[in-house]
């Protein structure tokens, strides 16, 4: 039997941001045949995947960064949890109108316009992956914002629903441009090429798609998504429940059948800093300026500080609650910390901020825009800097005294890392590791080792081991790889919003000390920075498999002078923000 791939035709208007974007791009924006009727019981996609090498992000699968789980639960759904969708109903379950010229040909995928009243066939789709977390065929209409989408929305069965986004992205805090090719996996050459394009996404590696396959790569790592993208007309269509847990985006369906995209509240921390308390809201968009905690008296007398995110969700969870929660425990003289959404979705969220004495503060710059970060002090004290500029100093003997810090070296045993022309990753990152403990015990800190010889340790078994110690710091240390040998440089890596300053303070020394190209510091969902209750970092010191770094990571005299920079780091951060959560 032939098998039939049909998409309602769909209102069209002008996208002069897509052809700033694309102009340069004649083959991705080609328009392709009408309707499709391909013999078999498969069809070939339009753009077939080149080679994928894959790489994880250390040289091996554990070391992965698991995509689609944003902190509290995160909204929406995992994406790396979809399959490959079976085929449809028949063609006559469409009552859409003619379908229209620029469709492409993706396998075993009925398409129809999500407006329509009629369900996707049961048998979409497969156990494995079950249904989109909403509704699909309530869909009628797509808003991002406060902005409505002009063009009606395709539904893919009952997995995802398709809509032209691009010029919408900016609201949730992304864009949209062409791949950058190194971005791109395998060995891609032009046309293939222009069939991928990014999203970029602040502070974070940007998501790379392909024009009608069902994948997408960040940092290399593949990513199977509900629904393929696809160009009709001059339009990109992207598959909306597929992105929005990578871009940390709220998807909800008013009663009127609308689904709204909005950014989200993340997540939320309250930490000891010196002689105070800072708290640090997380989101998945840049945050405007202008924010200020605001005091208020409740009903019982108590005092509490609040902050609203205007245009910001939930993302705390998956589902339509907007009940407020619990959030964040508390420490020092704030009690907790609370979120909960006021007025009706999608509008405002409040995070509330119990306190057990009446207290002021004020917000404090970060790197990253997607950080609110706030100090609470006494007014008899003024609080410290967060984020200051400049470098403190140079350690002194003993001035981490009183510190535990936990040191990681990657890999090990049977998992060799990243491997270069002549050595390991778990070679390198052991002996860094151990020069770094020697250097901060001479300055009084208590250091214990997730490893000390050559064995492999799973994630989890490191994150515990510095959870149960109650270590003040966490710092991993690796080097990283690439296909291409001229990749190079040093970068280092944080997630909580803690441990911004740490990453920064141990970036700018670690950077001086290596002379290598500064990739800068990035947030990144990586498993033992992500876990680990304390500050951490992980850092990406050197390419193993850039020859002239290779050969630098086996120098005694350069390796010591990069514990040496990681040292100074360490100590500066203690100056500025003090010894630990635990002390």
């Amino acid at each position: 039997m032939p098998l039939t791939i049909r998409v309602s035709r769909l209102p069209m208007h002008s996208r002069p941001c897509l052809r700033r974007y694309f102009a340069h791009v004649p083959l991705l924006l080609a328009p392709v045949s009408a309707v499709l009727f391909v013999s078999g019981a498969s069809a070939r996609p339009l753009v077939n995947r080149p080679a994928l090498s894959n790489p994880a992000p250390f040289g091996d699968s554990e070391s992965g960064r698991e995509l689609g789980e944003m902190p509290m639960g995160g909204p929406v759904v995992k994406a790396n949890s979809a399959q490959i969708p079976t085929a449809g109903g028949p063609a006559s379950d469409w009552t859409g109108g003619a379908p229209p010229a620029g469709t492409p040909a993706i396998p075993g995928v009925t398409y129809a316009n999500a407006s329509d009243t009629k369900s996707a066939d049961p048998s979409q789709p497969p156990p494995a992956l079950g249904p989109a977390p909403i509704s699909i065929d309530s869909v009628r209409a797509i808003q991002v914002g406060s902005q409505r989408v002009n063009e009606a929305p395709m539904r893919v069965g009952n997995l995802d629903v398709l809509a032209p986004l691009v010029d919408e992205m900016p609201l949730l805090g992304a864009t949209v441009t062409k791949a950058d090719l190194n971005n791109v996996p395998g060995d891609v050459n032009s046309p293939i090429e222009n069939q991928f394009f990014q999203i970029n996404r602040p502070n974070q590696p940007p998501i790379v798609m392909s024009m009608g396959q069902n994948k997408a790569w960040i940092d290399r790592n593949e990513q199977t998504l509900r629904a393929a993208p696809l160009v009709v007309g001059n339009q990109i269509y992207l598959p909306i429940f597929s992105l929005a847990p990578l871009l940390g985006a709220a998807a909800r369906l008013d009663t009127n059948g609308t689904l709204v995209l909005t950014p989200t509240v993340e997540s939320v921390q309250v930490f000891p800093l010196r002689d105070t308390i800072a708290i640090t809201v997380k989101t998945s968009k840049p945050i405007p300026g202008g924010l200020q905690f605001k005091s208020m008296t409740a009903p019982d007398g108590s005092s509490r500080l609040y902050v609203d995110f205007e245009g910001y969700s939930m993302g705390f969870d998956a589902l339509n609650t907007t009940n407020e929660r619990i959030v964040a425990s508390g420490s020092g003289d704030v009690l907790r910390a609370r979120a909960g959404m006021p007025s009706k979705f999608p509008g405002t969220t409040r995070v509330t901020l119990d306190l057990k004495k009446n207290l002021s503060g004020s917000v404090m710059s970060t790197p990253d825009p997607t950080i609110f970060a706030f100090v609470v002090a006494g007014k008899q004290a003024p609080p410290p800097p967060l984020v200051p500029d400049g470098r403190v100093g140079y350690p002194v003997p003993n001035d981490l005294k009183g510190m535990l810090i936990v040191l990681d070296a990657g890999h090990g045993g049977y998992d060799t890392g990243a491997r270069g022309a002549r050595t390991n990753e778990k070679d390198h990152t052991l002996d860094l590791i151990q020069r770094l403990a020697s250097n901060l015990r001479a300055r009084g800190a208590d250091v214990q080792l997730t490893r000390s010889t050559d064995n492999f340790i799973s994630l989890q078994g490191r994150v515990d081991f510095a959870n149960t110690r109650k270590a003040d710091l966490f710092i991993s240390i690796h080097n990283n790889a690439s296909d291409n040998k001229a990749s190079n440089g040093t970068e280092t890596f944080y997630y909580t919003a803690q441990s911004v300053g740490l990453a920064r303070e141990i970036h700018r020394e670690l950077s001086k000390a290596t002379g290598l190209a500064n990739r800068g510091v990035s947030s990144a969902r990586f498993f033992v920075i992500r876990k680990t209750w304390m500050p951490s970092v992980l850092l990406e010191v050197a390419f193993v498999t850039n020859p002239r770094e290779e050969g630098l990571l086996s120098s005694p005299d350069w390796c010591q002078r990069v514990v040496d920079g990681v040292t100074r780091g360490v100590s500066n951060y203690a100056k500025i923000y003090g010894k630990g959560s635990y002390n």
